[in-house]
């Protein structure tokens, strides 16, 4: 099995997440932000993640690949019904848009990506949210912003969100949240901190895995 991904992507880090909570080896190959040629052969669209099972099957649809690979029903895929899918949208939406501003700037410096790779991440990113400058220089909104909403979600971990056991839920939750490692000027409080330790030791994730080693 093969995954073809970017490290800095939350769809594609739920992905890598339950890969490791279900045990499961795969092949992880870390594509050029700017190889278009890649995915557009393989699913049509250039869109990550692209995981290939082997046996023909091809999904570039993250939830659809985590629900193929747990055959077991391990990380309850079972409560993602339309309701509860809306609910996590709305919150990943609300954690994405800012996160995203505040982390683009700091991401594009990662070994991720090249002179070639970074120029062509900051064209596309910037086109649709502007100048990094301008992101960096409104830092204060999105954090007070993402301030908020991390308040509210503090509420719902039991220790994981609703629930005593990690469930997709956590995966779609903590893969939104993890690029904020990455910026120098936030800490997660201590109770969210604990929380995205524990989901990373479970799932045996490590965010720069494919660089650092």
């Amino acid at each position: 099995m093969k995954l073809y991904h970017y490290v800095h992507c939350p769809f594609c880090v739920r992905v890598r997440m339950a890969l490791g909570l279900l045990n499961l080896k795969y092949e992880s190959i870390v594509l050029p932000y700017d190889d278009e040629s890649t995915p557009v052969q393989l699913m049509g669209v250039k869109m990550l993640p692209i995981f290939d099972f082997g046996d023909s099957r091809v999904s570039n649809e993250s939830l659809d690949i985590i629900k193929i690979l747990d055959t077991d029903n391990l990380l309850r895929c079972d409560l993602l019904t339309e309701e509860k899918l809306e609910e996590l949208n709305s919150l990943l939406s609300e954690i994405g848009s800012n996160v995203h501003s505040l982390c683009m700037p700091y991401w594009m410096w990662t070994p991720e990506f090249n002179d070639q790779s970074r120029k062509y991440f900051q064209d596309k990113k910037e086109s649709k949210r502007g100048p990094f400058s301008k992101l960096i220089q409104n830092k204060e909104t999105f954090l007070n912003g993402l301030s908020t909403t991390l308040s509210s979600l503090e509420k719902e971990l039991l220790p994981f969100y609703q629930s005593e056991k990690i469930t997709i839920l956590d995966i779609m939750i903590a893969s939104h949240l993890w690029g904020m490692y990455i910026f120098p000027e936030f800490q997660f409080s201590q109770k969210l901190d604990t929380y995205l330790q524990e989901v990373r030791r479970l799932t045996k994730f490590n965010y720069h895995e494919d660089f650092w080693r």
